[in-house]
């Protein structure tokens, strides 16, 4: 069980990593749009997951040991 909580949480943070780099690249884009593009608002929405997930995860694995 503990070795699947920390594949998880790998996961969160490869996902939160993923997400911050491209809203980045998606921020350059925006100086000259307005509003939300498809691409950042499935960035808002992975991250809006993978912080909480990693948050409950990384806890599990803090009560577990």
């Amino acid at each position: 069980m503990n070795t699947f909580l920390i594949n998880i949480k790998d996961l969160a943070f490869l996902i939160i990593l993923i997400s911050s780099v491209l809203y980045l690249r998606n921020l350059k884009l925006k100086k000259w749009k307005s509003g939300l593009s498809i691409g950042e608002r499935i960035i808002y929405i992975l991250t809006s997951i993978a912080i909480p997930v990693y948050g409950i995860i990384y806890f599990m694995i803090l009560i577990e040991t």
